[in-house]
């Protein structure tokens, strides 16, 4: 299968978030100079050749400085002339209007603000640093200068949050005229929040939120095509719908991951070993099987489905007989059904 996206990493941030459990490291400059230049020699192993997507995330991307940024983007110049959708990560108290000219000028058409939420007493909750009004400020700039694709991430479960705060985030959602959001429900994996023993929604409660959620994105003109992901027509995120397709990606950077055919090749999350130039990773053979199941999971997690024939095309199975135990107890239960 012919590899035509780009996963960049970068792991600084200027703070650590109670809920995160990405691949993060507090920011150093001379450590993002130095794994700065450690990524540009590990992209130098990627042939350049017709990338559909490149997405830079974190961490927080936009913690690297102005000249840092210019180095990114030099260095992703050569891979990105032919990108349809060019995206990065962007914290709004990181962020400032020199930073979005430099990232338009290196040719990022698609930006992803982490917002979380926009009222400023449920920020602190989570131990965010950015306040409502930084970060319209932010999504202003970004239009004057010319984005004209914007996703903002937002959450919903978060403490102390209540269902007339979700009500609040999108009002000022509707306000902003925005593309594209993605919407979380807050999950406790190893993080600050777990060990204050923070209690999570119940799956009930999980559930209401989330059609409620649901329904009035849609009233805005939100359609969701995804477990978390809501989009204008036309905006669906191209290089996230391309790991929910199951197809192949380069992962390059501190705790990356690629997909290429039935291989998932995983970083090591050592920075240390990474400046040093050790670009350690663990390479997982997948079974035909596995391969499989993988792609009808991801698939499933979008309102399209899976698509029966290319899954068939892909790898001279029919699903339908494959699966067919499983298929029929699901129809018959009302959770899944064929269409076309």
């Amino acid at each position: 299968m012919e590899t035509r996206s780009l996963y960049v990493h970068i792991p600084f941030c200027e703070s650590i978030c109670s809920y995160c459990d990405f691949c993060k490291v507090y920011y150093d400059q001379k450590q993002s100079d130095l794994y700065l230049q450690r990524l540009n020699e590990e992209l130098s192993q990627i042939k350049q050749h017709h990338l559909k997507t490149i997405y830079i995330g974190g961490g927080t991307p936009s913690a690297l400085n102005d000249e840092q940024l210019e180095k990114l983007m030099s260095m992703l110049k050569p891979y990105s002339l032919e990108v349809e959708e060019y995206c990065m990560e962007v914290n709004p108290e990181s962020m400032d209007y020199y930073k979005l000219k430099i990232l338009k000028k290196g040719g990022i058409n698609r930006l992803s603000i982490g917002v979380q939420t926009f009222q400023n007493h449920l920020l602190k909750e989570i131990e965010r640093h950015h306040n409502t009004i930084q970060v319209k400020n932010i999504i202003k700039y970004a239009k004057e200068i010319g984005f004209d694709n914007i996703s903002i991430d937002l959450m919903y479960g978060l403490p102390k949050q209540t269902k007339e705060d979700i009500q609040k985030d999108i009002e000022v959602l509707k306000s902003l005229d925005l593309q594209h959001v993605s919407y979380y429900s807050l999950i406790l994996e190893e993080t600050i929040l777990k060990y204050k023993n923070y209690q999570p929604l119940d799956e009930e409660s999980e559930y209401q939120l989330t059609l409620f959620i649901d329904q009035e994105l849609e009233k805005i003109g939100f359609e969701k095509y995804e477990i978390s992901n809501y989009a204008k027509q036309g905006y669906q995120s191209k290089h996230n719908l391309m790991y929910w397709y199951y197809n192949n990606y380069y992962g390059i950077g501190l705790g990356a991951c690629s997909k290429i055919d039935g291989q998932i090749i995983e970083h090591s999350r050592s920075l240390t070993k990474y400046l040093n130039g050790d670009f350690k990773t663990t390479t997982i053979d997948e079974t035909k099987e596995e391969t499989m199941f993988n792609q009808i999971m991801m698939s499933l997690r979008l309102k399209e489905g899976l698509d029966l024939n290319k899954f068939k095309e892909r790898y001279q199975e029919d699903a339908r007989i494959l699966y067919k135990e499983a298929i029929t107890r699901n129809i018959e239960k009302g959770r899944l059904m064929i269409e076309n």
